[in-house]
């Protein structure tokens, strides 16, 4: 089936209503009046090839007309609705993107049963758990994010004077931040039953379109589930790898010798210097613009795709790909006093201190009219310092190859120093950061690593380092809530 046949979930505007997507049902749950306990209709959340979501709602008169087909994890062809933007101050939105979907009388919805393209089974918007306090007193949006539990610290307490009424109440860790976690009734049983069913002690969870609150009686901030929340447990999703090399980075991190190197060193580094972190403090001169920003990957394998044929194909496991993930490949030139030294920047590290995905910088360029320029934020590193943590490799020692990779990045030097998270919160939740002076290492060695960050309405995530975008294949939600 002709990809270029749909239109995208991220092309969509409102002028028109003859649209025609192919996209999964990611989410689907019952819009309940709490007051009333009156039945609205039905929300979904949609997502199409290309990882981006939107939300759908249908009104309660339409839905005897969707209500048969539609269920949560199948790919449908959507087309003829209208499609409305946020006025801005619509609450608990699960997806953030500026506009939604109506379904009216006109809506064609149809599953595809045959020749069912090849789709991710869910994809989030991930958040580190550092940002988890932003969302308290900005209640638009609801919040994905990653950690491990403790299967023994997670015990469901019932209530004394309902015993239909319980709560399980549990830590969720990224390995540098804490959150708290508490799941009311059939929801926190159904995960507490799931988390006992894992032989492993700590388990990676994703928690999707979680509420964020706060304890009346201690004021501590924590994480609630709402009709829209799913859990998964340890899913094969490349967030959860992400995840656990930053538990390794900040292993390393805490092996890592504080000492600064300078570019004169490095380069002149034995093979005692093989894959060990050091650290050096340079300044970005230079991002070249005639090599490529991005590299396409294929998710499963962890490899680069190549175009053969006209298609992607990964040389790893010999498979085509419809469309393979997009990761940030920054070439810079950097510099010290003692010299210049060739730095490739990683993606979560670029993801991170842009706010922004490969796929959103994509979509700028398009709306710009000019899909091959070199998007300007990223020339934004150019005469900037950063403490950055390398790890030599055998060809950096050994065949004295120039090209050295970047593991972490500090904040750039100007942006370090202390500030207030909740001036951090603006519209689209990008971070603003004051503006300081480092004068000494210590300071430069104080930067904080990264969790998850900003990503599109495709959701990919933010990690435990930085923004982490998430994909995942074969796994069914472990939990469905149904009303709450």
């Amino acid at each position: 089936m002709d990809l270029n046949k749909f239109d995208t979930v991220a092309s969509l505007t409102t002028e028109k209503v003859v649209w025609s997507i192919r996209v999964r049902a990611q989410t689907v749950w019952k819009g309940i009046n709490r007051t009333t306990n009156e039945f609205r209709g039905f929300n979904i959340i949609f997502m199409d090839e290309q990882n981006c979501r939107i939300h759908a709602f249908i009104t309660e008169k339409l839905c005897p007309a969707f209500s048969k087909e539609l269920k949560e994890g199948n790919i449908y062809i959507l087309s003829n609705f209208k499609v409305h933007d946020y006025k801005g101050d619509e609450p608990n939105r699960a997806v953030r993107n500026q506009k939604h979907i109506y379904f009216d009388n006109q809506t064609n919805f149809k599953r595809i049963t045959e020749d069912v393209p090849l789709m991710k089974e869910y994809t989030f918007d991930l958040f580190g758990l550092n940002d988890v306090p932003k969302f308290l007193n900005d209640n638009r949006f609801l919040i994905d994010v990653i950690g491990t539990v403790s299967k023994n610290e997670a015990i469901s307490v019932i209530s004394t004077e309902d015993t239909s009424k319980s709560r399980l109440k549990f830590k969720l860790e990224d390995g540098r931040n804490m959150v708290m976690v508490t799941f009311f009734n059939e929801f926190g049983q159904s995960f507490e039953k799931a988390l006992k069913a894992i032989e492993a002690e700590n388990v990676v969870v994703v928690i999707a379109s979680a509420k964020v609150n706060k304890y009346e009686a201690t004021g501590e901030i924590y994480l609630t589930n709402y009709p829209a929340t799913r859990f998964y447990l340890t899913p094969r999703h490349y967030s959860v790898e992400l995840l656990h090399q930053s538990a390794k980075c900040l292993q390393a991190e805490e092996e890592t010798d504080s000492t600064l190197y300078t570019i004169k060193e490095i380069k002149n580094f034995t093979k005692d210097y093989i894959e060990r972190n050091v650290l050096c403090h340079v300044t970005v001169k230079k991002v070249e613009e005639e090599c490529n920003w991005y590299d396409n990957f294929h998710i499963e394998c962890d490899k680069e795709v190549n175009i053969i044929d006209g298609r992607y194909r990964c040389s790893h496991c010999k498979r085509n790909l419809p469309y393979p993930d997009k990761r940030f490949r920054i070439c810079t030139v950097c510099t010290d006093k003692t010299g210049v030294l060739p730095i490739i920047l990683p993606d979560e590290e670029i993801q991170r201190l842009t706010g922004k995905d490969v796929y959103e910088l994509e979509n700028e360029n398009r709306e710009a009219g000019d899909e091959k320029r070199f998007p300007p934020i990223l020339k934004e590193f150019e005469n900037k310092q950063y403490l950055i943590t390398l790890m030599p490799s055998k060809d950096n020692i050994e065949k004295k190859c120039s090209v050295y990779k970047a593991k972490m990045l500090s904040d750039p030097v100007e942006m370090l120093g202390s500030h207030n998270p909740q001036e951090q919160l603006t519209t689209e939740f990008e971070e603003v950061t004051e503006n300081t002076e480092a004068d000494s290492t210590k300071n430069l060695l104080s930067y904080s690593s990264p969790p998850t960050s900003k990503s599109t309405t495709r959701t990919r995530g933010r990690k435990t380092k930085a923004p982490v975008k998430y994909e995942v294949q074969d796994c069914e939600p472990i939990s469905k809530l149904k009303k709450s």
